[in-house]
This record gives C-alpha cells, sequence and structure tokens, in this order.
C-alpha cells in the first residue's frame, strides 16, 4: 500500500484523491493538484487519502471476487458488514483483501476527486480497474429512492482531453468519458454532487496540425484550475 498516503486524519472532513494518468506532470494530475492542494488549505485539520492508480495498479477484477458479488446478488445482501465477510474459500479471500480497502476509502471521504483523462474516448483502464472492484452490490443505489451508502459526497473528476468534446463539437457524440462516468458514478449514487473539470485541446502542445488550438487549449485549462480552485472551498 506504498500508493496510499494519509495524513491528519479527522472527523470533520475527508477528501479521497485518485489520479490515473501514467504521465507524470500530466494535466489531469494538474488540475487535481491544484484542487487538493486549495482543499488541504481549507481543511487543514482534515483528512486525505491519495491512491495513484498508475504507480500502484489495482488488480483486475477476477473469478474470486465475481464469485463472491454473485454470492452477495443471489443472497440480496445490503448490510456492509456482512458483505465484508462475504468471502468464503482462500482465493476469495485473497481477492476480497484487495477490494475491501478501497471500499473503507470510499465511505471514509465525503469528498472524492477523481484525476480521469480521455483514453481513447473514455476512460484509463487503470481506473476502470478500481471502479469495477469497489461496484459491489451493497454500495449499489436502491433504484427507488436513488440513495445507497455513498449518497451525500462530492464529486469531482479533473479531465484532461486531447481534443474538444463539448457540446457542438465534431466529435461531442465520440465522447465516452463523461457520460460513462455520470452513469456509473450515479449507480453508487455519486451522480447528485458530481462536477467535471475538462481541460481540452490538450494535444496542440504536440500534435502540429492542432497547434492552431494552443490558445483554447490554454483558456480551458486556465478554466479548470480556476474551477478547482473554487469548487475545493465551496
Amino acid at each position: 500500500m506504498n500508493d496510499l498516503i494519509r495524513q491528519g486524519f479527522s472527523a470533520m472532513a475527508t477528501l479521497l484523491h485518485l489520479d490515473s494518468s501514467p504521465r507524470v506532470g500530466s494535466v489531469s494530475r494538474q488540475i487535481s493538484g491544484e484542487f487538493a492542494e486549495a482543499w488541504r488549505k481549507a481543511n487543514p485539520e482534515g483528512s486525505y487519502i491519495y491512491r495513484d492508480l498508475a504507480v500502484g495498479p489495482v488488480p483486475h477484477v477476477d473469478n474470486a471476487q465475481i464469485e463472491v458479488m454473485h454470492r452477495l446478488e443471489k443472497e440480496g445482501v445490503r448490510d456492509l458488514a456482512a458483505a465484508r465477510d462475504a468471502a468464503v474459500t482462500p482465493q476469495e479471500q485473497a481477492s476480497w483483501a484487495i477490494t475491501w480497502p478501497l471500499i473503507e476509502e470510499l465511505l471514509a471521504a465525503d469528498t472524492i476527486l477523481l484525476g480521469v483523462p480521455m483514453y481513447n474516448f473514455s476512460v484509463p483502464s487503470t481506473f476502470k480497474a478500481w471502479f469495477d472492484r469497489v461496484l459491489i452490490a451493497p454500495l449499489i443505489a436502491d433504484p427507488a429512492t436513488g440513495q445507497g451508502p455513498l449518497s451525500g459526497r462530492k464529486v469531482v473528476v479533473a479531465s484532461a482531453r486531447g481534443g474538444a468534446y463539448g457540446p457542438g463539437t465534431p466529435r461531442h457524440d465520440c465522447d465516452h468519458q463523461e457520460p460513462y462516468l455520470r452513469a456509473a458514478l450515479g449507480m453508487v449514487g455519486l451522480a447528485d454532487d458530481l462536477t467535471f473539470l475538462h481541460a481540452e485541446l490538450t494535444k496542440s502542445a504536440h500534435v502540429p496540425r492542432l497547434a492552431q488550438f494552443k490558445e483554447a487549449a490554454a483558456s480551458s485549462y486556465q478554466r479548470a484550475l480556476e474551477g478547482a480552485r473554487t469548487h475545493a472551498v465551496s
């Protein structure tokens, strides 16, 4: 767990900060870092949990975890305390030992910061592996009420996209990053207070045919940084 940093635990406020870009100094890391710095200044007594999914990737879901998840669904288990001890075989227990600390981090946080760049129109596999681990039946929001154990948390996505994918752009229909995240996070009650901070056209910095968009990219980046500082203290 050397990818996990814990500082200044307090019941007052807890930030869970995940990064998933493998590139050191990436734009998504810069935006998420700006948010984290502003949040920590505003919450000096708060708790900060950091997980770098590129440096310490979470193993993909395996057969053992699927067996546990199927059993929870079949038995209708909604109680988290019961789910904690749901693994039976040694293989299940080994897999569940990877999953459960990730779930505890989510439950401990009241603010969740996700550094998620767009990769091939969607999200990095490192992020998907993490989310597949934590999406267990007891965390899924009740379809009737939309509420679940994670409801009420603030979620901010620090995003970087090589092109432009906003409404009205030619590639808007190719954006499978934000719609996926809205749907996936909504399953576990994390879409009620969800903010996206997109920095677009980042490839204009090194792709010659996109050089004409450098100014637009700089403006998008600055808006994302300003949004990070604002949302960190609001």
